[in-house]
């Protein structure tokens, strides 16, 4: 222990950026961390929140949530008709960026048709969508309050409810 007070003792300099490189390491090592995990945190919500089994997407496609996929009426159908197969609904993904309150939004919308798969589980404030357009769920974070109006491209969306997510 005293070859290792001398040393530092002797070295002073070199010992304190050694402690400050560390430092500087760990945390560099810790953002890298909670940066990924954050990214992992909103893929895996957006995937998880229509709480469905199985995406039916077309084919020569990277996904649904990649690229574009146009599912014909009839194909959805047919699915809906397959044997263990409870409910079928299609589901629109958009990156968006809006004004409101005089601050930009980014926001990423999810087209659902009510009353069918893809919508939130669960509204924690406010009610669930109750006409087929002009009205949005959004979710807490967003800072949308129920009643709040906003501009998504021409159309004016008024905020029934709040979703509650898992």
């Amino acid at each position: 222990m005293n070859l290792a007070l001398k040393d530092i003792h002797h070295g002073l300099c070199r010992f304190v950026l050694t402690c400050f490189g560390l430092g500087l390491l760990m945390t560099v090592v810790l953002s890298m961390i909670g940066i990924y995990n954050g990214l992992v945190a909103d893929a895996l919500a957006v995937v998880r929140a229509p709480a469905v089994d199985v995406w039916v997407v077309e084919s020569d496609t990277r996904g649904p949530f990649a690229e574009a996929s146009n599912i014909p009426l009839t194909i959805r159908d047919a699915v809906a008709r397959m044997p263990g197969v409870a409910e079928t609904g299609a589901i629109n993904f958009q990156n968006v960026e809006a004004a409101h309150a005089g601050a930009s939004l980014r926001l990423y919308v999810i087209g659902y048709e009510p009353r069918h798969p893809g919508g939130p589980q669960r509204i924690a404030e406010g009610r669930a969508i109750g006409t087929s357009h002009f009205e949005l769920v959004a979710d807490r974070r967003t800072g949308l309050l129920p009643g709040d109006t906003i501009r998504l491209g021409r159309n004016h969306f008024t905020v029934a409810g709040w979703s509650k997510g898992r």
